[in-house]
């Protein structure tokens, strides 16, 4: 995400929240890290090049220093500033070691993902001509990996080329825009936060007590229904589960039918819970594999069996997946779910590139030519993990019938709702999303690293034009439940805080699955006595710290002045 020049400020009594300093801290750390690591024949020195000016260290000073603390007077001139402890702390980077597995890694970066990531970071770390350093990269990390540990020093030693050149001036850039983009999220997160607070204090007041609490299972027992889908016209076989009140005929009126899309590398099975959950609450809940981009996948790809992350088909058979199994379910209805099921009132749910799904079936199209430009390195220097999911929709432009089938549209009329959570939705941009009509709840979290709320969620949200558009922000969250708990550990290291980490993502988790009821329930069912759920009110109630959830129905002024079409832009 590139921030223009137009950043947002802070007010003046709202200052950079400790959690995001941590981020930023996180971010350029790593950033220092790819450059000093990141990587035949070893190379003899790191060449730090800015503009005429160069530099170099010779690899053999780098090496002593890490294993004795000598400076020699090759170093010198670069560390002598450093305090004792900060030279402690650089000699503890270069020698700290990681266990790894060289397949995993080898496959990952000769995976197209791991390619095109290497691609961005071979613009700032190049070989000894100054070209991009992505394959002396990809062969200095898995020569270094060979050994089965890892460290700072031993991959500088395994960069191919006898020189390894730091590009500073690239360097810099990415830095400025890393420190831009983290400031620039913090304060639309404020104006974000403060909006919903204004919004929540409005009349009526909400009273938590005198509404159902759909954090807890709804008045029905549930069942499973395991089904084997075979789309002949896809020459595609896949497995999906559909979640069902035990007792049918004890719900009032057709059960609405609610589709839950899995993420990348992911799998049904990790929404069974929230399944059964919304289920028990008078829905019929169906959930497929995607096959080709989900865990099955990815531990093929780890293990060695196969090279691919995912294939750049699956921008287009994931939607196709779930219009098929609307199909079989219209199809089985009368024979496996007592005629019960209404399936021409579907909401779309999805997390991340499940998120691309549902949005895809809302209507969303992929804007190739924007995507294009976004993609190139040498125009766009800073790159997350979800642009390089996005970036490999551009092989389809390749498959001239993937193409063809993409311009008829992967919208489903029978999706009458989408919410999608830490979704990759980027890749649309304002004119793929322009043809969105249904309601659409889109929700992300502060400190999503691998799905930036900015240019993923509240850019979306931003290019939206309907009416009944909702935009949730989680405070401290990430890009799921673990990674969640993972980055609260690294950002907080209050050990009273700590040690409710649990207990507050447990609450804010039954948040987010009675949203999925209470949105279900207005815009499926037309039940307009859960629509105080969908108030900012009900939210900043129950959710809970460090996890609190916020809502806006519409962007705060000073956020649409960066975003809105026209303006410099987060990219």
């Amino acid at each position: 995400m590139v921030i223009r020049d137009r950043p947002l400020t802070l007010p003046p009594e709202r200052s950079l929240k400790r959690p995001l300093k941590r981020l930023l801290a996180l971010v350029l750390g790593l950033c220092t890290a790819l450059g000093l690591a990141l990587p035949g024949r070893a190379s003899d020195n790191v060449v730090f090049d800015l503009g005429t000016f160069s530099r170099s260290i010779a690899v053999e000073s780098l090496e002593t220093f890490a294993q004795t603390g000598t400076v020699d007077q090759h170093l010198e001139p670069f560390l002598r500033r450093l305090s004792p402890a900060q030279l402690d702390n650089l000699r503890l980077a270069l020698n700290t070691s990681k266990s790894i597995n060289v397949v995993p890694v080898s496959q990952w970066f000769n995976s197209p993902m791991g390619d095109r990531s290497l691609q961005f970071l071979g613009k700032l770390i190049q070989t000894d001509a100054g070209l991009n350093g992505r394959l002396a990269l990809r062969s200095a990390i898995v020569a270094a990996a060979a050994d089965g540990e890892i460290s700072l020093i031993d991959v500088v030693s395994h960069f191919p080329t006898a020189n390894m050149r730091l590009n500073l001036a690239q360097g810099l850039i990415v830095a400025r825009q890393v420190n831009d983009e983290v400031r620039s999220t913090q304060a639309i997160v404020a104006a974000i936060t403060e909006q919903s607070e204004a919004d929540a204090a409005l009349p009526p007041p909400i009273d938590l007590a005198a509404l159902p609490d759909l954090t807890q299972p709804g008045p029905y027992g549930t069942r499973q229904v395991s089904l084997t889908l075979v789309d002949a016209s896809r020459e595609r076989t896949y497995p999906a589960d559909v979640f069902v009140p035990e007792n049918m005929a004890a719900v009032p009126g057709p059960l609405p039918v609610v589709v839950i899309s899995h993420g990348l590398g992911d799998s049904r099975t990790s929404f069974f819970a929230l399944a059964t959950h919304v289920a028990s609450h008078g829905f019929a809940v169906a959930l497929p594999e995607h096959v080709g981009s989900n865990s099955t996948q990815k531990e093929a790809l780890l293990t060695g069996l196969d090279n691919e992350t995912f294939l750049a088909a699956d921008f287009l058979d994931r939607p196709l997946d779930v219009s098929f199994l609307l199909d079989e379910l219209e199809r089985l209805n009368a024979s496996q779910f007592e005629g019960r099921l209404d399936v021409s009132r579907v909401t779309a749910v999805g997390h991340s590139f499940g998120g691309y799904t549902a949005l895809a079936l809302g209507g969303a199209t992929i804007d190739f030519e924007r995507l294009a430009e976004r993609c190139d390195p040498a125009a766009n220097l800073l790159v997350d993990a979800a642009m390089v999911l996005e970036c490999r929709a551009l092989e389809l432009q390749d498959d001239a019938a993937a193409m063809a089938r993409l311009a008829q549209g992967t919208q489903d009329d029978r999706v009458r709702l989408v919410m999608a959570l830490a979704p990759v939705s980027n890749l649309f941009g304002p004119q793929g999303l322009a043809g969105v009509t249904v309601p659409v709840m889109l929700l992300g979290g502060e400190v999503d690293l691998l799905a930036p709320v900015v240019p993923q969620q509240v850019a979306a949200f931003n290019w939206l034009h309907g009416d009944d558009r909702y935009l949730y922000l989680g405070e401290n969250s990430s890009h799921g439940p673990e990674f969640t708990y993972l980055a609260t550990r690294f950002l907080y290291i209050d050990e009273a805080l700590e040690e409710g980490i649990g207990e507050a993502l447990d609450t804010t988790l039954g948040v987010n699955r009675g949203l999925v009821v209470a949105f279900s329930q207005v815009y499926l069912a037309g039940r307009e006595e859960y629509r105080p759920f969908l108030r900012a009110a009900y939210v900043e109630a129950a959710s809970a710290d460090p996890f609190r959830l916020h809502l806006v129905r519409e962007l705060p002024p000073q956020v649409v002045e960066v975003l809105e079409p026209g303006l410099p832009e987060l990219e």
